[in-house]
C-alpha cells in the first residue's frame, strides 16, 4: 500500500481519496477530494452528484451492491461520515482490504452509521484519537443546537452555525429544517444542496438577508460572513467535533461527523484485520493502543499492504 497524496491499493489500479489526478479514484465522501480531474471516479450516486461528477464515465454504485473492476471484487458500504459517504471493500486475489476514510459509527446523523466487513487489512482516518476525545451522544448535541438556535431567533438575532465543510452544512441544514427552522447558508453549501437535490429531497436553503433565519456558514470564511450579515445582530456557534478541543464562537456544540477514540477502536477490532493503517491527527495515539499491527501512513512512507 502506497501513500502519495492519497492511498494506492498496491496491485490494483485503484487510488482512494487522491488529491492529484489518478486514472481510477474511489471517493469516500464529497469533501475528501477537490476538483482534481480524475479519469474515473468511484463513489455512491449521491457523492458523485455532490461533486458534479455523475455520468461522464464515472462509476456511481449503490451501497451494499457487489461489483467487479477487472479481476477485483468490490463493494461500497456506509461509512457514516455524511450524506453519500461510503467505505470501499476490495477482494484482490483472495486478500481483502477495507478502505474507509473517516467513519461515524453511531446513528443520528445524515445517512446510515458505519458498517463493517471483515478484512485482512483496513485503512481508516483517525482525526480524533487522544484519550480525552469522547463525544457526547449526537442526539443530545442536536437537541442543544436546536434549542440555542431557537433562543437566538426569539431574541431577534441571527444564529450563525459554523461548520467545517459543505457536507457538514447539509447535515445541519437537514436537522434544522426538520425542526421547522428557516435556514440560509453560504454559497458553497447552497450549491452543494442544488447538486444533491438531483438525487434526493432537500429543504429550501436561502441566502442570508433581512428575514431572520438560521445561518449555516463555513468556519474558514468568517470574512465572508461579515460581508453577508453587515451590522445585523447575530450570535455565533461552532458546530463541529473540533468543539471538543476549543471554543471559537459564542457557543460550541460537539456535533461529530466521525467516531471518537473508543468508538473507532471498537470499529477497527470488528474488522478482524491483522494490519491496520491509520491516517489523521489521532493516528499515533491510536497506533500506540493497537500495537505492532498498526501503521501510521502518510508521505513519504511506503509499505506492503499485507504482511508476508
Amino acid at each position: 500500500m502506497t501513500w502519495r497524496d492519497g492511498v494506492h491499493l498496491t496491485g490494483t489500479p485503484i487510488w482512494c481519496d487522491a488529491r492529484r489526478r489518478r486514472d481510477i479514484c474511489f471517493v469516500s465522501s464529497a469533501d475528501r477530494i477537490g476538483r482534481t480531474g480524475h479519469g474515473q471516479l468511484i463513489g455512491t450516486p449521491l457523492t458523485l452528484a455532490l461533486l458534479g461528477a455523475h455520468g461522464q464515465g464515472h462509476l456511481a454504485v449503490p451501497v451494499r451492491q457487489r461489483f467487479t473492476l477487472g479481476t477485483h471484487r468490490l463493494e461500497l458500504i456506509p461509512s457514516g461520515r455524511g450524506l453519500g459517504a461510503a467505505a470501499l471493500w476490495v477482494d484482490h486475489a483472495g486478500r481483502t482490504v477495507l478502505y474507509a476514510g473517516p467513519v461515524r459509527t453511531f446513528a443520528g446523523g445524515a445517512g446510515d452509521p458505519a458498517e463493517v466487513r471483515t478484512c485482512d487489512a483496513v485503512v481508516v482516518a483517525a482525526p480524533y484519537g487522544e484519550p480525552h476525545h469522547q463525544f457526547p451522544p449526537l442526539a443530545e448535541v442536536i437537541a442543544e443546537t436546536l434549542e440555542w438556535t431557537r433562543a437566538q431567533l426569539q431574541a431577534d438575532k441571527r444564529p450563525v452555525l459554523f461548520v467545517d465543510t459543505a457536507l457538514d452544512g447539509l447535515e445541519v441544514a437537514l436537522k434544522l429544517a426538520a425542526a421547522g427552522i428557516a435556514i440560509s447558508a453560504a454559497r458553497p453549501i447552497r450549491d452543494a444542496a442544488l447538486r444533491a437535490g438531483e438525487v434526493m429531497q432537500l429543504p429550501a436553503i436561502g441566502t442570508p438577508g433581512k428575514e431572520p433565519r438560521a445561518v449555516i456558514w463555513l468556519d474558514a470564511d468568517r470574512l465572508g460572513l461579515a460581508r453577508a450579515l453587515a451590522d445585523r445582530p447575530h450570535a455565533r456557534a461552532l458546530v463541529s467535533a473540533r468543539a471538543i478541543d476549543r471554543g471559537l464562537a459564542d457557543a460550541a456544540f460537539v456535533w461529530a461527523s466521525t467516531a471518537d477514540r473508543v468508538q473507532l477502536l471498537a470499529w477497527i477490532e470488528s474488522t478482524a484485520a491483522r494490519d491496520v493503517f491509520l491516517t489523521g491527527a489521532g493516528a499515533d495515539a491510536l497506533a500506540s493502543v493497537l500495537g505492532p499491527r498498526a501503521h501510521v501512513i502518510g508521505p513519504p512512507q511506503q509499505m506492503a499492504l499485507f504482511a508476508p
